[in-house]
């Protein structure tokens, strides 16, 4: 067990991590990406919906 402690320790030394700066535009673009995709996704869904409700009238 402690070794694999030694080996978890030796591998995270070897990641490059984002800067600040990095880290912060990818969460943003992350963020951005995910609204754009639930708003369109909200919007098929009300726009399917609607025209299920028209036919079924």
């Amino acid at each position: 067990m402690l070794n694999y402690f030694r080996n978890v320790a030796a591998e995270m030394k070897k990641v490059t991590w984002l800067s600040q700066q990095q880290a912060s535009k990818e969460a943003v673009t992350v963020i951005t990406v995910s609204v754009i995709f639930a708003v369109f996704l909200g919007g098929m869904d009300w726009l399917l919906q609607s025209g299920f409700n028209f036919v079924m009238k």
